[in-house]
């Protein structure tokens, strides 16, 4: 059965379309995809008097929300999935510390399964240097549904300690979507200042 879901998922909206689902479901279907998103540099953390302290490649169409203190959230309005970004960390752990101890707090969520916590490195296409990074990926449940969320650690030009935080959350079947998302973000991701 799992397999066949997998399937139908590759199949796209042509495999919906066979199954005879509306028009608007396949609409829906066609948003989640990742290619139908289209990205552009996005900033974030401005100040009117000294500009802008962060940027990364985001989808152009999720509404910025600024959350304070170097903290802003991009939504998507069609679908319920988005991107947190913390590019202010109030302490500075190891980035693998730091994945550990967001692991710890979330001991008693409701539905809580971790899927892996994986500790790397990726290249910043924006002069950041070599980037370090840890990952931990988890579902949980809100309501009725189960939420797919990972969030990533990140340690600018090499260095172990975390300098930003980057959340991806959403419906379970948007988690490739996500996945790249949290890619493009972690490579592009810029601090100034």
């Amino acid at each position: 059965m799992k397999r066949f879901m997998i399937g139908l998922a590759a199949l796209g909206t042509t495999g919906v379309a066979l199954l005879g689902v509306a028009q608007a479901d396949a609409q829906v279907v066609a948003a989640s995809n990742s290619s139908a998103l289209t990205y552009g540099q996005r900033n974030f953390d401005c100040d009117p008097v000294y500009g802008c302290h962060a940027s990364a490649v985001l989808p152009k169409s999720w509404k910025y929300t600024a959350l304070g203190n170097g903290e802003g959230r991009f939504a998507d309005r069609a679908v319920p999935r988005m991107i947190r970004i913390d590019a202010d960390l109030d302490s500075h752990p190891g980035t693998a510390t730091a994945a550990l101890n967001k692991q710890k707090a979330l001991k008693g969520t409701r539905g809580l399964k971790i899927l892996g916590l994986q500790n790397g490195t990726a290249t910043s296409t924006m002069h950041q240097g070599p980037l370090r990074i840890s990952t931990l990926v988890y579902t949980y449940r809100s309501g009725s549904e189960t939420r797919w969320v990972a969030t990533r650690y990140i340690g600018f030009h090499g260095a172990k300690t975390a300098s930003a935080e980057v959340t991806v959350g959403g419906r379970l079947q948007d988690r490739t979507l996500l996945g790249a998302v949290l890619t493009k973000a972690t490579q592009s991701l810029a601090l100034y200042g």
